[in-house]
């Protein structure tokens, strides 16, 4: 019985990571785009479950079977479909509980307004006008989600932001050194979604500069907290920044 069952599940195993490797492979080539390529992704778990099933009865079909190597191929075939499964299924489960939003600021009230995106932006696509009801959510799930402040001068902390956008390898889509305001465009990681991102550096009071960053999807109601990671990352990054460009530099003392 091992030997007409083998072949099935070896079928079966290679569909479903080519399957798993074309909806994202698929995404970062250009092939289709990013929801085709979750979808896909989706229809992968599933057909991965059926096959850990189809494993798991296999081993008991030919338990009493003298060829070990088929037992060893039906448990390997367990083993891997129930991780794949299990890995996607845990990161959906962390993330179940995120609040449906997609368009997160450290300034709720006059959140930084995006320029040049409008003009990129598909019709399908997720308008970029802030929803005021997203603010109280958002400080409950997201309360680090904060803007940074510095005593540099503002061209210093413009130059800093700029920088490490570039270095994040996000598309800027436009900069305007003279209002602070700096729009680009970042993927997620693994399926390239597109977000766009609005960063404004601005006079504050008592002669500090304001640093405010918006970070909104283009396609889906929920981001899985994407926006909000990518924006407290970002902060965290520029205040460090900042702080090291307060230190001397020991190298030059002797």
């Amino acid at each position: 019985m091992g030997r007409y069952i083998s072949p099935v599940l070896y079928i079966l195993l290679m569909l479903v990571g080519c399957v798993a490797f074309i909806s994202i492979a698929g995404v970062r080539v250009g092939m289709f785009e990013p929801t085709t390529g979750f979808s896909l992704l989706r229809k992968s778990v599933f057909a991965s479950l059926i096959l850990s099933i189809l494993a798991a009865l296999s081993l008991g079909v030919c338990r009493r079977e003298s060829n070990p190597a088929y037992k060893r191929f039906f448990s390997l075939v367990l083993i891997v479909s129930v991780a794949y499964s299990i890995m996607w299924i845990g990161f959906y489960i962390q993330r179940i509980n995120l609040p449906k939003i997609s368009d997160i600021t450290t300034d709720t009230v006059m959140p930084p307004a995006y320029l040049n995106v409008n003009f990129i932006r598909k019709s399908k696509e997720n308008d970029l006008h802030y929803d005021a009801d997203f603010a109280p959510i958002q400080q409950e799930y997201y309360p680090d989600v904060q803007p940074v402040f510095s005593d540099k001068d503002k061209p210093y902390v413009y130059a800093l932001a700029v920088r490490l956008v570039q270095e994040r390898g996000w598309e800027i889509v436009a900069l305007y050194s003279a209002a602070g305001i700096i729009e680009a465009t970042a993927r997620t990681p693994i399926f390239g979604f597109r977000d766009d991102v609005v960063i404004r550096v601005a006079d504050f009071k008592d002669g500090e500069v304001k640093v405010d960053m918006r970070s909104c999807s283009r396609v889906g109601n929920g981001d899985f907290g994407v926006n909000a990671q990518r924006i407290e990352s970002f902060m965290a990054d520029l205040s460090l920044a900042l702080e090291r460009s307060d230190m001397p530099n020991m190298s030059s003392v002797r």
